[in-house]
C-alpha cells in the first residue's frame, strides 16, 4: 500500500500541468520618445500612436487594433479581442478543456496551488459562467475569500517575475527573498506594470527594485543586459566585448546603455545604487562611451535630470511598442506556457509578421494604463487559455497550448493543501515549515528550465518525491492527519448508526441512501 500511495503522489505532483534586423519601427520610434523624455520630468503625456516611420524606406504602418473600452474593468472586452485576434492568426480555437481542469489550471496560474475541496464544490455551484466567476474572484478578490486569494495572486505573479528577474541558474549576490517581497507589494497594489519596471530602472531609493541592482553582481555592464532581457526582449550582451555577429547589436550600443549607470561602475557590492551622480559615461578598456538609447544611433546630449529617470521615461514610454510587447509576451508565456513569439528574449529576430500580434496586444495593454489584473484576467478568460493541453511540439505554424511544468513552489503549495499539512493554518503569514520547503524548492529547483515547457527532472528530483520528508510522512498513519482522517472515518464503520449520522449531515444524502441500501 505505501508504495501505491508513494507512486500516486508523484505522479499527481511531481509532472505536468494539463495545463535578423532590428525592426525599424522602433529605430524610426526612438527619437520622438527620446524627445519627450527630455522634455518633462515626469512621464511623458499623450495618446497612444501608431508607429510612424521617420527614415526614408521603412514599411511600418500604424497599427490598427480597433477600439478599446476604457470600462474594461475586469478583462473581458480584452479577451474577446483577443479571441478574435487570434483567429485571426490561427484559425479556429483547439477544443476547450473540461470544467474542472480549467480550476486547476486557474489555481495552479493565480494562486499557486491546486484548489481544495470546498473550493470545487463552491466552483461548481456558480452557474454556468462558472469560469468568469472563478477567475473574477482569484484576480479581483470578489467572494468571500478576497484578503487570501488577493494575497495569493500577488505571491504568486511575484514569485513568477522573479524567476524572470532572475531565471534559474543566475548567480546572485544576497537573497532573492528581498526582491520577491517587493514584487509581492507591488502586485497587491495592482500598481501599472510601467511603474514596476521604472524603479527597476531608476534605483531612486535604497527599497527600489527590491536590491535587484545588488542582486545581479552590482556592475553597470550586468544591469544593461538584464534590463533590455527583461524589459525590451532582445538580448545584446555578446556585444559587450564586440559587434554581435549575427544582428545590428554593436559595442557601443551595449556600454551606452551600460552608461546610464557609470556613476555605479567601481562602488562594489553594497553601496547606495540610488544616490545618482551619472553624468552618463562609462569607460571601458580605455574606451569611454557616452549614454545612449536602444535603436538610436546618436549619444544623448547634458541632460537636465539624472540619465536614469530618463532612461526610464523612454524605456517605459506607452509609445515605445517592445517595453509592452515584451510584457504581454511574458505574461502570455507564464500563462499559456509558450509567448505569443515563441523566443521570449529575442523578439529583434521576430519578423514583421510575427510582431503584428504581439504590437497590437501591447499597444491596448498600454492603453488601458498597463494594469496587470485586466491583462492576466483577459488572458484567463480567453478561449485560448481553456484550449486542452497537448505534448510539446516545435511546430509554430499554429496554436499550441503546451503541457506546463508545475514550479516547485507549487509542488509544495499543492501538497500542502491537498494532505492537510499543520502549516501555517492559523496566520497565513507565518513561516511555513521553512527548512523543509525550502530543501524541496531547492531540490526541485535544480530541474527546472527557463520555460514553463522546460523540465528535466533526474533521479534526485524523483527520490525528493518518492522519500522526502513531506511525502514520507504523508503516508504514515502516525503522522500524516489526511490518512488518520480516512482510516478513522465513519464511512468505513459498518455500524448502521454511524451510516445514517454521516448521510443526515451530508448534501448528497439522498443519494447517498439509495446507493448504500
Amino acid at each position: 500500500m505505501d508504495k501505491c500511495i508513494r507512486i500516486g503522489l508523484a505522479f499527481l505532483i511531481g509532472g505536468v500541468v494539463g495545463s535578423v534586423e532590428i525592426p525599424s519601427p522602433l529605430r524610426a520610434k526612438a527619437q520622438s520618445i527620446e524627445q519627450s523624455a527630455g522634455a518633462a520630468q515626469g512621464e511623458p503625456e499623450g495618446k497612444v500612436e501608431g508607429f510612424e516611420a521617420k527614415e526614408a524606406g521603412t514599411a511600418a504602418a500604424a497599427i490598427e487594433s480597433g477600439p478599446i473600452a476604457s470600462s474594461d474593468s475586469r478583462g473581458e472586452a480584452l479577451s474577446d479581442w483577443i479571441d478574435s485576434r487570434g483567429e485571426n492568426a490561427w484559425g479556429t480555437p483547439p477544443e476547450s478543456c473540461d470544467d474542472l481542469t480549467f480550476a486547476r489550471r486557474a489555481y495552479l496560474d493565480l494562486v499557486g496551488r491546486v484548489p481544495s475541496v470546498s473550493e470545487i464544490r463552491d466552483y461548481r455551484e456558480l452557474g454556468e459562467n462558472r469560469r468568469e466567476q472563478l477567475v473574477d474572484e482569484l484576480i479581483f478578490g470578489e467572494g468571500p475569500r478576497r484578503d487570501a486569494y488577493i494575497r495569493l495572486l500577488a505571491s504568486s505573479l511575484a514569485r513568477q517575475w522573479r524567476q524572470v528577474l532572475l531565471p534559474p541558474g543566475t548567480t546572485t549576490i544576497g537573497t532573492p527573498e528581498t526582491l520577491e517581497s517587493w514584487l509581492r507589494d507591488a502586485f497587491s497594489q495592482n500598481r501599472p506594470f510601467d511603474e514596476i519596471m521604472r524603479d527597476l530602472i531608476t534605483l531612486q531609493s535604497p527599497q527600489d527594485g527590491g536590491g535587484y541592482y545588488q542582486l545581479v553582481g552590482a556592475t553597470p555592464e550586468n544591469y544593461a543586459g538584464n534590463l533590455s532581457r527583461v524589459m525590451l526582449g532582445v538580448r545584446i550582451d555578446c556585444a559587450q566585448c564586440h559587434d554581435h555577429p549575427f544582428t545590428d547589436w554593436k559595442q557601443e550600443d551595449f556600454w551606452g546603455l551600460a552608461a546610464f549607470y557609470g556613476d555605479l561602475q567601481n562602488v562594489g557590492v553594497g553601496a547606495d545604487a540610488s544616490r545618482s551622480t551619472s553624468r552618463g559615461t562609462i569607460t571601458h578598456e580605455g574606451t569611454t562611451y557616452t549614454a545612449k538609447f536602444l535603436w538610436e544611433d546618436d549619444t544623448l546630449d547634458a541632460p537636465a535630470r539624472t540619465p536614469r529617470v530618463r532612461l526610464a521615461t523612454w524605456l517605459t514610454s506607452k509609445d515605445n511598442p517592445n517595453f509592452a510587447a515584451t510584457a504581454v509576451n511574458r505574461f502570455w508565456q507564464l500563462l499559456v506556457g509558450r509567448g505569443l513569439y515563441a523566443d521570449v528574449e529575442n523578439l529583434d529576430l521576430a519578423d514583421e509578421q510575427e510582431r503584428a500580434f504581439l504590437d497590437e496586444f501591447g499597444q491596448r495593454f498600454a492603453a488601458e494604463g498597463f494594469d496587470v489584473h485586466r491583462l492576466v484576467a483577459g488572458i484567463v478568460k480567453s478561449d485560448w487559455y481553456a484550449a486542452q493541453a497537448m505534448a510539446p511540439s516545435e511546430s509554430l505554424d499554429s496554436f499550441q497550448r503546451d503541457l506546463k511544468v508545475i514550479s516547485p513552489e507549487q509542488v509544495f503549495d499543492s501538497l500542502e493543501q491537498s494532505l492537510h499539512l499543520p502549516i501555517s493554518r492559523i496566520d497565513p503569514t507565518a513561516p511555513r515549515w521553512t527548512g523543509v520547503r525550502d530543501q524541496m524548492v531547492n531540490r526541485l529547483g535544480e530541474a527546472i528550465g527557463a520555460s514553463p515547457e522546460d523540465y528535466a527532472s533526474g533521479i534526485p528530483q524523483a527520490l525528493m518525491m518518492m522519500n522526502g520528508r513531506v511525502t514520507s510522512e504523508a503516508i504514515s498513519l502516525e503522522s500524516s492527519r489526511l490518512l488518520r482522517a480516512v482510516v478513522e472515518s465513519p464511512f468505513f464503520d459498518e455500524t448502521p448508526g454511524s451510516k445514517r449520522s454521516i448521510w443526515q449531515c451530508s448534501p448528497d444524502s439522498h443519494r447517498m441512501k439509495k446507493k448504500n441500501l
